[in-house]
């Protein structure tokens, strides 16, 4: 308010001697001198008439720019939120890695280049035990553990995802399927080393079992997932805790997708 006082009263001022001027001027023309009347109205007219209205106009102006820099501010976190909020909706709470339908979506825009691509379809092995058995709180502290392993392992060469309970999905665009074979086994001896803790006691030794796919052409979620499906099934029925790769190479060289 002070700062308005002040362009108010400088305002004033400039009007008075504006007013001074226009009336010396006006008296000259008309042959006459001032005198203290003319003074006195000349000084006395700005200031009820341009102190008053100047006060109002620079404090009307003054709560526009506030209410400028408000509205700016109000945006600049809605913008944030919104930032936030499309970061969350892109993320699976407990794991912070991509949730399923971020993981599909990018998994197939990315396929659609059609460089191809190796995908890991994990599993957590014997999961359902640790919930019934350790409860689960110890489950997701099992969750967010393998996640973590899939995070340092994958390490941005690829895309990673939560595709399910306790499934997890890679895609490494371009890979080979010795890359992807190499890439699943470093996954499954980090998870292999992790061990699930309740205080001081071990509660569980954690462990994967992993089924490969790879396409050297275009690819897509559900094409890839069906190859590694089966040799993430094939992985548990030999004993868990396993990399299962296709056979040979026409099965994963001559994958196909869905345009």
């Amino acid at each position: 308010m002070k700062r308005v006082l002040l362009k108010a009263a400088i305002a004033t001022c400039l009007s008075i001697i504006a007013s001074l001027a226009i009336c010396w001027i006006a008296l000259r023309i008309a042959g006459s001198s001032m005198s203290w009347f003319p003074v006195f109205m000349s000084t006395l007219c700005p200031l009820l008439i341009a102190f008053p209205a100047s006060t109002y106009t620079f404090y009307q102006n003054h709560r526009i720019a506030r209410a400028h820099r408000d509205l700016e501010s109000a945006h600049r976190e809605l913008a944030g939120v919104y930032r936030k909020l499309a970061a969350a909706a892109r993320v699976d709470d407990m794991t912070g890695l991509l949730n399923r339908s971020t993981f599909i979506a990018e998994l197939n825009q990315t396929g659609r280049g059609g460089a191809g691509g190796v995908f890991l379809a994990i599993d957590a092995d014997d999961f359902k035990r640790i919930n019934d058995t350790h409860g689960h709180l110890a489950g997701d502290r099992a969750l967010r553990a393998i996640a973590g392993v899939i995070r340092d392992v994958v390490d941005g060469e690829g895309i990673s995802g939560r595709i399910g309970g306790e499934e997890f999905g890679v895609f490494v665009e371009s890979a080979t399927l010795a890359r992807g074979e190499a890439l699943a086994e470093s996954l499954r001896r980090g998870v292999q080393r992790l061990v699930l803790r309740s205080g001081e006691n071990e509660i569980a030794r954690l462990s994967v079992s992993i089924g490969v796919a790879c396409s050297g052409t275009r690819a897509d979620f559900s094409a890839l997932m069906t190859i590694a499906d089966k040799h993430l099934y094939r992985a548990k029925r030999r004993g868990r805790n396993q990399v299962s790769t296709p056979d040979s190479p026409p099965e994963a060289v001559h994958l196909r997708t869905v345009s």
